[in-house]
């Protein structure tokens, strides 16, 4: 089985992180269908589970030993049924929209009535031949092909299930920080017979790419991993975009102001493999050890703290020398804070 989906992450517009309560209300997404939270390690919320109906193309990658350009990769299957698609709220500040779906073999030989397709939810079903690989590298690098016409967006019903939640009146459009957002486009392939296995690449500033190979598992399973990974790759990006605009060792001031929203709003957001099932902890465990997330974490965090210390400290000198400055200025002696 494969099993493929798309992230989409960035800050909500709002300038503090919504309340359990307030993060309920803006992801109720259906009329009577149930919001999930977490209150530990880090707040979370999922909105209910959404389901759309698709008729499309799935990109194949190149044959085995027939390494062409990606433009060049041959040819699509017809895919039928259903993706589903989801909001999720981290901390009150991170939002999410996630699709994804299980591609399988056909069932049956032709086109079914959609009614047989939607009591396989979650399910894409192939019309034609079914090679997991070849659909997994062809999805992976779809964006890449000269013809994307019908081909599977997964970004669109990403977008989809967060639309409404950035149209909530509850929104003042503040962020505290300024930042991007990026996208991780996943596939996995679910084979018991194979050994475990995770590549992460990032693709230009904003965009990621994840494959895994794994044992069996449930699609939703690797959706919620493929989730928290994709929160912890936009803090390293996020922080590191604000520690570059932080201007160290060259003006305080301005270094504080930059990196003062980190530490409020962000740095305590990290937790890694919280959302991983326990049948993928080795994504993480493969991935602490190349590139080492948590290790670049930890190293950028004491960076922004020690900065703050130092520009705190350097600024407090500086108010102090103004002091005794006025002082002589003044012709004042003793204690400038008793005068």
């Amino acid at each position: 089985m494969l099993i493929v989906g798309e992230i989409h992450t960035g800050l909500l517009p709002h300038s503090r992180p919504l309340t359990p309560e307030e993060a309920r209300a803006a992801l109720s997404l259906a009329v009577g269908e149930t919001v999930v939270q977490w209150a530990r390690p880090v707040p979370h919320t999922a909105s209910p589970t959404l389901l759309h109906g698709v008729d499309c193309r799935l990109p194949l990658g190149p044959k085995p030993g027939n390494r062409h350009a990606v433009e060049q990769a041959g040819g699509a299957v017809r895919a039928v049924g259903t993706v589903c698609s989801r909001a999720v709220l981290t901390g009150g500040h991170l939002l999410q929209g996630s699709s994804w779906t299980a591609v399988s073999p056909p069932r049956q030989p032709r086109r079914m009535p959609w009614s047989y397709y939607l009591a396989h939810p979650g399910t894409l079903e192939t019309i034609g031949s079914f090679d997991a690989r070849r659909l997994a590298e062809g999805y992976l690098v779809a964006e890449h092909r000269r013809d994307r016409s019908g081909l599977l967006d997964a970004a669109a019903i990403a977008r989809h299930s967060i639309t409404d939640v950035l149209s909530r009146s509850v929104l003042d459009q503040r962020p505290p920080i300024k930042t991007g957002s990026t996208r991780l486009r996943w596939a996995a392939i679910a084979d018991p017979g194979a050994g475990k296995a995770v590549a992460f690449r990032l693709v230009g500033t904003d965009r990621r790419r994840m494959s895994m190979v794994t044992g069996a598992i449930e699609p939703e399973h690797v959706a919620a991993a493929a989730e928290d990974l994709a929160v912890h790759d936009w803090l390293l990006s996020a922080v590191a975009a604000r520690i570059a605009l932080a201007k160290i060792g060259e003006d305080p001031r301005h270094t504080l102001r930059t990196l003062r929203p980190v530490v409020d709003h962000l740095l305590h957001l990290w937790a890694a493999g919280a959302r991983t099932a326990r049948d993928l902890e080795f994504m993480w465990d493969s991935l602490e050890r190349r590139p080492g997330l948590t290790g670049q974490w930890r190293s950028m965090t004491e960076r922004v703290r020690s900065q703050i210390d130092y520009g705190a400290a350097d600024i407090a000198a500086q108010m102090l020398d103004m002091m005794e400055r006025r002082q002589r200025q003044a012709g004042g002696t003793g204690d400038p804070y008793y005068r």
